[in-house]
């Protein structure tokens, strides 16, 4: 039987805007979504993220921090579990441990040439603070302070800068220096609101005849402090840019760069310290988090103290990773960014306490194992969860209710995949609970429940087939879930059918 829809018809795109949770429904972009889980905003359609794999098994406790260790001829990647810390560069089952007796697993790090060598540099703020040159993990002599209150550590000028537990003072060595002599350097002065320094980070910024470098202490009450110069012992070589407010950092890894950005993760959102320099801390939408600011809130509010709050930049993948927690007990969601749009999607279901990058690959540290990320189709073995849904899309205009007759879906997959297809009107939400089976192909009419189910698979051109649905109403969002550990999908846009109503 062939089926003629009747009406208007009209095509959107996929929500390549990506996930919006700061708009009103009633006034968010027709290339938004509502909801946008494990599905990633592309330039021209929306695809189910990549899975992950099993890389290396047995660890006794969670792994808290993963270290990646980069030199002219080798890369390496160690993971901190418990008391210890473990060469997971090869795949396979645990080793023995590099390190041990250690009091926390919770480091920061940073790589660091030197005339001596290639280093890996890190501190935990519990421990003497330990480096590894390639071949052997050591504790290096510093000298003037205590090595185990060092709980961050930044690069700067060719220098190591340290930040010290519990206090507005910072240390640094000598040029090209991973030991010896440390000098302090206190910032009271320049805070006025109290608090403690929690991390330091570097930023480029065009000052108007030419970029300039930078580095910026930040403290626990979100003040920071911008510095310029070369030795901080000099007057004449190192001068401070300003001090300026933004909302309270979270965690100690709350910094990442961004080319020649600096990305702090604060309780306002995910915030560019070039744009908001000079700023007022409540300008929030100078945040890149602006678009989904609902669901950072409501992270800050529920979980700011939980450790795992972290960022990494995966250039392969083209995105950026935003690690929340998800509640109290190790269970964690991806804030996700396209880096070429903007665009933002949250991944589920990769409960992860720390990301690193090796060779370019993306690494995740779990309860008891690290994982390879975007990799392959499946979690591990178990079904990746798709759920998306399109902002609600006033079809003909505002001013009258129209009656849907049809919808088509232009989906592709590189196998066979069971698909749900949702309709909503007037900004309800289907109640009905969908399951997904990659087993099954077989689903229910639409006359008779919320979702349906059909197997999509091959090229795009297969999948336009055009499906009646029976609903009146001011505007219509759609809703797609899949379940799958065998196939990729990519949505491309939607037909709609509709007829506008007349008269009152």
């Amino acid at each position: 039987m062939v089926f003629n829809p009747t009406g208007e018809s009209t095509s959107l795109s996929a929500p390549i805007g990506g996930l919006n949770t700061r708009d009103a429904v009633d006034l968010m972009p027709q290339t938004d979504a509502i909801r946008l889980d494990n599905f990633f905003p592309g330039s021209t359609d929306v695809s189910l993220r990549k899975g992950f794999t099993n890389h290396v098994t047995g660890f006794s406790a969670a792994v808290h921090s993963l270290l990646t260790y980069h030199s002219p001829t080798a890369n390496k990647l160690f993971a901190a579990s418990g008391t210890a810390i473990y060469d997971v560069t090869s795949s396979g089952s645990l080793g023995s441990a590099v390190v041990s007796s250690l009091t926390n697993a919770k480091f920061q790090f940073v790589n660091f040439t030197t005339s001596g060598g290639s280093f890996l540099f890190v501190v935990n703020g519990a421990d003497a603070a330990r480096h590894y040159n390639g071949t052997t993990w050591a504790t290096p002599t510093l000298n003037h302070i205590t090595s185990s209150n060092i709980k961050n550590v930044a690069v700067y000028k060719e220098r190591l800068f340290f930040i010290m537990k519990d206090s507005l003072t910072f240390a640094y060595l000598p040029v090209n220096s991973v030991a010896g002599n440390a000098t302090e350097f206190d910032l009271g002065s320049v805070f006025n609101r109290g608090g403690n320094l929690v991390a330091a980070g570097t930023l480029t910024r065009d000052g108007g005849s030419g970029s300039d470098d930078y580095i910026a202490f930040i403290t626990s009450e979100g003040e920071v402090a911008v510095y310029t110069g070369t030795d901080p012992s000099s007057a004449s070589a190192w001068s401070l840019v300003g001090v300026f407010k933004i909302a309270r950092p979270i965690g100690d890894r709350c910094v990442v760069n961004v080319g020649a950005e600096l990305i702090v993760i604060t309780e306002s959102g995910f915030v560019p310290m070039t744009q908001m320099y000079a700023e007022s801390e409540t300008n929030y939408a100078k945040a890149i988090s602006d678009k989904i600011s609902g669901s950072v809130l409501t992270a800050v509010t529920n979980f700011k103290s939980t450790f795992g709050w972290e960022s990494i930049i995966y250039p392969r993948g083209q995105f950026g990773i935003f690690n929340v927690p998800n509640d109290t007990s190790g269970s964690f969601v991806q804030f996700v960014v396209n880096l070429n749009t903007g665009a933002w999607g949250r991944f589920t279901g990769q409960n992860s306490y720390c990301w690193g990058l090796l060779n370019g690959d993306l690494y995740f540290g779990g309860e008891d194992k690290v994982y390879k990320a975007d990799n392959g189709l499946s979690d591990a073995g178990t079904q990746i969860q798709g759920d998306a849904k399109t902002a609600f899309v006033y079809y003909g205009g505002r001013g009258t209710t129209k009656r849907y007759t049809a919808i088509r879906p232009v989906v592709s997959s590189d196998a066979d995949l069971p698909v749900s297809i949702g309709f909503d009107v007037d900004f309800n939400d289907g109640t009905s609970v969908y399951t997904p089976s990659a087993a099954s192909t077989e689903g229910a009419d639409w006359d008779t429940a919320t979702w349906d189910v059909s197997s999509w698979a091959g090229t795009v051109a297969s999948q336009l087939v055009w499906r009646s649905v029976a609903d009146i109403g001011w505007n219509a969002a759609i809703r797609i879930r899949t379940s799958t550990q065998a196939q990729s999908i990519k949505w491309h846009s939607t037909d709609i059918y509709y007829e506008k109503g007349v008269g009152l």
